[in-house]
């Protein structure tokens, strides 16, 4: 940076020829002047107080740059020059790369110009008169003014390119583990590392769409819903979820991403508040699904099967549900014939842990194949009493009421599934 000299504004005040002796008075104490700036700053504001050698050094030639600044200033009665404004603009920007807070970039111009005023009047009272005191507090005002303006513009800017800039590279993270791109281990934490954050060792993820207008229960079509209400779909969901997931996040865990892919929002959320999510596709006419303890290794089927099920889910489906979950999901894949369709997974999905319950699983047979509970109960040999009792069981384990037509047609599916 050149310190041009910049010349008095049409009608000013003559340069003060004491005012150059004073000058070359209070820089002679220069180096005093600066370690009290900087012992102060490091008191004062605990951003600056643990900062390394080439930092601690960075911060000391811009306090001197200043102080000579505002002293030549002051010197010939001029002022900030669009190099210096420029300057100042660097300075918010580097420092919205180092992360360091903006509140504390600029109270320490502040701090600074309280020492220089102090130590002016501890040691160069007899140097400066009160008219020209007067003058260099007016100056140094004004700088930091117009430097704070220009620190701050800077640091705005550059953090909101940052900030962009990482958003974008975050999403196409979530695009690459979603199609299957970060497939080794290795290079996924090569690539969160440049991105200093951190996966989940599991997570949720959910596709959303707008309801269909004319079938509030079902997802619109991808040629009715356009990227921009998918991407609405997607933020709002996670914005709302992502409130509880990040009080619960280390430090530098994802606790959320969400991006469009295939005509639908996708989002992934550390921990779903599955209630807040029923209550958010309600409110704001969504439908979605929903797939728990999902990992980098098993995110690129999820994807596609939660796709695949919003997409080609019977009414029967809608009518009982907004969200649809892993059970729906893995019993649509495999009725529609969808490559990732697997037999072996659709009775763990539907019935979780009683999908090992032989006396549950003969129960949900007779149940499915008997009209009422009588009927089931003389099937297998027990009280009536006994076949209610294990069907309430079963409802509350797997959150299915085996009497409804879907939830029905999904526990006699997984049911022959498991037999094949």
């Amino acid at each position: 940076m050149t310190n041009k000299t910049v010349p008095p504004a049409q009608g000013a005040s003559p340069p003060v020829a004491d005012r150059r002796g004073a000058v070359a008075r209070i820089l002679a104490d220069e180096t005093g002047m600066v370690d009290a700036f900087m012992a102060a700053i490091a008191r004062e504001i605990p951003a600056y107080a643990n900062l390394d050698a080439r930092q601690l050094e960075e911060v000391r030639s811009i306090i001197v740059w200043t102080l000579r600044r505002v002293l030549e200033l002051w010197s010939v009665d001029g002022a900030l020059g669009p190099e210096d404004i420029r300057m100042f603009r660097g300075v918010g920007a580097v420092r919205a790369r180092d992360a360091r807070p903006l509140a504390a970039v600029l109270r320490a111009y502040r701090v600074a110009a309280l020492a220089f005023f102090d130590r002016m009047g501890e040691r160069f009272a007899d140097a400066v008169s009160v008219r020209d005191l007067s003058a260099l507090a007016r100056v140094w005002l004004t700088v930091l003014d117009q430097s704070s303006e220009a620190i701050f513009d800077g640091y705005e800017s550059t953090g909101r390119v940052l900030s962009e800039d990482r958003e974008r590279s975050l999403r196409g993270l979530l695009t690459d583990l979603l199609l299957g791109r970060q497939s080794h281990a290795g290079t996924l934490r090569a690539r969160l590392r440049e991105l200093d954050a951190e996966l989940p060792s599991s997570f949720d993820l959910m596709v959303v769409s707008p309801a269909s207008p004319a079938s509030p229960v079902a997802p619109a079509s991808p040629a009715a819903t356009g990227p921009d209400q998918a991407e609405r779909a997607a933020a709002l969901v996670t914005a709302a979820l992502d409130a509880r997931a990040a009080g619960e996040a280390a430090e530098l865990e994802l606790t959320s991403l969400h991006t469009v892919m295939d005509g639908v929002g996708v989002a992934l959320v550390k921990a779903v508040d599955v209630t807040l999510l029923d209550r958010l596709v309600t409110g704001h006419d969504l439908t979605g699904a929903l797939l728990t303890g999902v990992t980098a290794a098993t995110a690129p089927r999820d994807h596609r099967i939660a796709v695949h099920g919003l997409r080609h889910a019977s009414p029967l489906v809608w009518t009982e549900r907004r969200v649809l979950d892993r059970g729906d999901l893995e019993v649509v894949a495999l009725v529609t014939g969808h490559p990732d369709a697997d037999p072996g997974r659709v009775a763990e999905a539907v019935l979780g842990p009683l999908a090992r319950d032989a006396d549950t699983r003969r129960t949900l047979d007779a149940a499915i194949y008997s009209d009422g509970a009588p009927a089931a109960a003389a099937r297998l040999h027990v009280h009536p009493q006994t076949v209610r009792y294990r069907l309430r069981r079963l409802a509350a384990a797997t959150g299915r009421d085996p009497r409804t037509p879907w939830n029905r047609f999904a526990f006699q599916t997984a049911l022959l599934a498991s037999n094949s």
